[in-house]
C-alpha cells in the first residue's frame, strides 16, 4: 500500500507539471507506435507499471486546467477527488445496506437534497453510471407508466412513440434501442432560434402519431443542450404532456444545478410540473466522473419498472430492506459513487455552488459581449446559459462551407500549438466554435486569450488562403 501512496504523490507532484499544455496527444495512429501498451503471458516489473501511468498522465487532456473548454465538465474538485480516492479503498457496492451502508445512506440524503432543488416533495432515486443511464431510465418509466406489461409481454404489436427536441442529447436515440421502441419512433420536435422545444410543435407530433393509430408514451425536455445551452419551456410542454397523458422527463445533466442559484434558477422554472428529471454531477458540480442520478416525483415507481429477481440470495426481507437500493436500479453491482458527491456538497453547501455558477455567469457574459463588440466574431446562437457558440468570420467570407472548414480549422490549430481546448458544433446550418464554462477557476484574462487566439488563428489561416 506504502508502494502506491508513493506512485500517487510522485504522479501529483512530479508527473503533472503545472505548466504542461492543456492537450498534447498526437492521432491515435501515431500514439500507438509511441507506447508500450502491449499485454503478456508474463507479469512486469514495477517500472513497466510506473511508465504506464506517466503515459496515461502525459498525454490525457489536463481538464482541470481553465483552458479546458471542450466538454461539459472540467474543473478539479478537491474533496471529491478526495472521495473518489477513497470509494476504491472501500469498494463498497450498492445493491444492499448491507455491503453499503455509510454510502447507502449518503445517497439517499444526496436524493433528498437534489429532489428538494427539482421540487419533488415526496420524490425517490437512485444513482447511475452518467446521464445516457439516467434518461434511459426516464423512458423506460414512462413505458412501464403507459404499459405496465411491456416488461413482461414485451411490445405484443404495440408501437410506442417518444418525442425530444431536435437538439436532444443522442442518449434519446440509445434509450429507444435498447428498450425496443424503436429510433424511428423517437420523434425530434423543431425548436426555435434558441434551440428550444415549440410546444405547438409538440402537440401536432403527438397528433400525427394519434392519426396513425400509434399509441404516444413520453415526452423528454432538456435543461441545458449541449449545443447552445437551451433549457425547453417546461410550462407549455407540461400541459401538452397532461392533454396527452404523457410521462413528462427532464434531462437536467448539465442544466439542473442552474437550480441552485436564485438570481438564475428561472431558466428550469417550473421542474417540479416533470414526472423524472436527469442530473450529471460530474458536469457542473465536477465530481470525477461518473455520477449520476435519476430522480422520480412517484414514490415505488423505479421498483416497479425496474425490479426483477435476487430475492432468493440478495434481497432478504429484513430489518433494513426499505434500505436496500438495489431494486431501483438496472445494475446489480455499482459504484458507491455517493461518498465523492456528498463530500463536494458538504464542503460547498449550495450557497458554494450557486456563487460558482453566479460567477460562471457573469465569465459567460463577458464573453459574449467582447464576442458582439469584435467585427470579426459572431455569435451563432443565444447564450443564456454556460454554452457560448460563435465563429470567426472575415467580412470578405460568405460562403458557409468555407466558414465551416475555417472554424474546425481553428479549433484543430488551437489544440495543436497548445492554446486552449475548445470544440466546433453545428446549429441551426451554420458551424462554429463551441466554448463551455464549467470551471470555476476561468477568468477574463482566460477569455481574452482565446479570443485573440481565435482571432490570431483565424487571420493567419485566411492569409494562407
Amino acid at each position: 500500500m506504502q508502494d502506491n501512496l508513493d506512485i500517487l504523490s510522485r504522479a501529483i507532484h512530479d508527473w503533472i507539471p503545472a505548466d504542461r499544455p492543456v492537450s498534447q496527444a498526437p492521432p491515435a495512429r501515431e500514439l500507438e507506435q509511441l507506447l508500450d501498451l502491449q499485454l503478456s503471458n508474463e507479469g512486469a516489473g514495477q517500472e513497466a507499471l510506473e511508465q504506464g501511468i506517466r503515459d496515461y498522465l502525459h498525454y490525457n487532456p489536463d481538464v482541470s486546467k481553465a483552458g479546458f473548454f471542450k466538454l461539459l465538465y472540467s474543473g478539479l474538485n478537491k474533496p471529491a477527488l478526495l472521495g473518489d480516492w477513497i470509494t476504491s479503498l472501500g469498494n463498497a457496492t450498492m445493491h444492499t445496506y448491507q455491503v453499503g451502508p455509510v454510502a447507502t445512506l449518503m445517497e439517499l440524503e444526496l436524493i433528498r437534497q437534489w429532489n428538494k432543488l427539482v421540487g419533488f416533495d415526496d420524490g425517490e432515486g437512485v444513482m447511475v453510471a452518467g446521464g445516457s443511464q439516467a434518461n434511459l431510465i426516464g423512458m423506460m418509466l414512462a413505458r412501464h407508466k403507459t404499459c405496465p406489461d411491456f416488461k413482461t409481454r414485451g411490445a405484443d404489436g404495440r408501437t410506442l412513440v417518444a418525442y425530444v427536441s431536435d437538439q436532444a442529447h443522442y442518449s434519446a436515440q440509445k434509450a429507444a434501442n435498447v428498450l425496443g421502441i424503436g429510433t424511428d419512433n423517437l420523434i425530434a420536435v423543431e425548436t426555435d432560434d434558441y434551440g428550444r422545444m415549440i410546444p405547438t410543435a409538440l402537440d401536432q407530433a403527438i397528433q400525427t402519431s394519434l392519426s396513425e393509430g400509434h399509441t404516444p408514451f413520453y415526452i423528454s425536455l432538456t435543461a441545458g443542450t449541449t449545443v447552445t445551452g437551451a433549457y425547453d419551456p417546461v410550462a407549455e410542454c407540461s400541459a401538452v404532456g397532461r392533454k396527452h397523458d404523457l410521462w413528462l422527463h427532464i434531462d437536467g445533466a448539465w442544466g439542473g444545478p442552474i437550480l441552485f442559484s436564485e438570481q438564475h434558477r428561472d431558466l428550469l422554472a417550473n421542474s417540479h410540473l416533470a414526472d423524472s428529471f436527469t442530473w450529471d454531477a460530474h458536469k457542473l458540480m465536477n465530481v470525477p466522473i461518473t455520477a449520476a442520478v435519476i430522480l422520480v416525483k412517484q414514490p415505488g415507481a423505479l421498483q416497479a419498472a425496474c425490479s426483477g429477481g435476487g430475492a432468493d440470495y440478495l434481497f432478504h426481507a429484513d430489518e433494513n430492506a426499505a434500505y436496500n437500493l438495489g431494486e431501483r436500479s438496472i445494475q446489480c453491482g455499482r459504484r458507491a459513487d455517493a461518498l465523492k458527491v456528498w463530500l463536494s456538497w458538504k464542503a460547498e453547501g449550495n450557497n458554494g455552488f450557486a456563487a460558482k455558477i453566479d460567477y460562471l455567469q457573469s465569465i459567460k457574459q463577458y464573453c459574449v459581449d467582447h464576442i458582439e463588440a469584435h467585427s470579426q466574431l459572431e455569435m451563432l446562437a443565444p447564450a443564456l446559459y454556460l454554452n457560448v457558440l460563435f465563429r470567426y468570420r472575415p467580412a470578405h467570407l460568405t460562403d458557409e462551407e468555407e466558414l465551416r472548414k475555417l472554424n474546425i480549422e481553428i479549433c484543430a490549430e488551437m489544440r495543436r500549438s497548445g492554446g486552449a481546448y475548445v470544440d466546433y458544433a453545428r446549429f441551426k446550418g451554420h458551424t462554429g466554435i463551441r466554448l463551455i464554462l464549467a470551471n470555476g477557476d476561468v477568468e477574463q484574462s482566460d477569455i481574452d486569450a482565446l479570443l485573440a487566439d481565435v482571432q490570431r488563428i483565424g487571420d493567419m489561416l485566411v492569409a494562407r488562403g
